[in-house]
C-alpha cells in the first residue's frame, strides 16, 4: 500500500489557527487530499488547538510532499 504525505499550511486566520501554522498529514492507500477532519486532528495533536466550526479547506494551502 502506498503512503502519501501532505503538508497543510494555514493561509487565513481561523480561530486560534494563524497563517504560517502547518501540519503534515500521512494518508495510506489513497492519493486523495486530506479532509478537514484529518487536518483538524493534526492541528489538535501538534498545537493543541481545534479548528472552528465551519472551517473550510480554502483556509489552507495543501501540498503533496511525495
Amino acid at each position: 500500500m502506498m503512503n502519501h504525505l501532505w503538508r497543510v499550511t494555514a493561509i487565513k486566520v481561523t480561530g486560534k489557527v494563524t497563517p504560517g501554522m502547518w501540519v503534515e498529514v500521512l494518508k495510506s492507500g489513497t492519493n486523495a487530499q486530506p479532509t478537514i477532519k484529518e487536518i483538524g486532528v493534526e492541528f489538535e495533536r501538534k498545537y493543541g488547538v481545534s479548528l472552528v466550526g465551519g472551517c473550510s479547506l480554502v483556509n489552507f494551502r495543501i501540498e503533496k510532499m511525495g
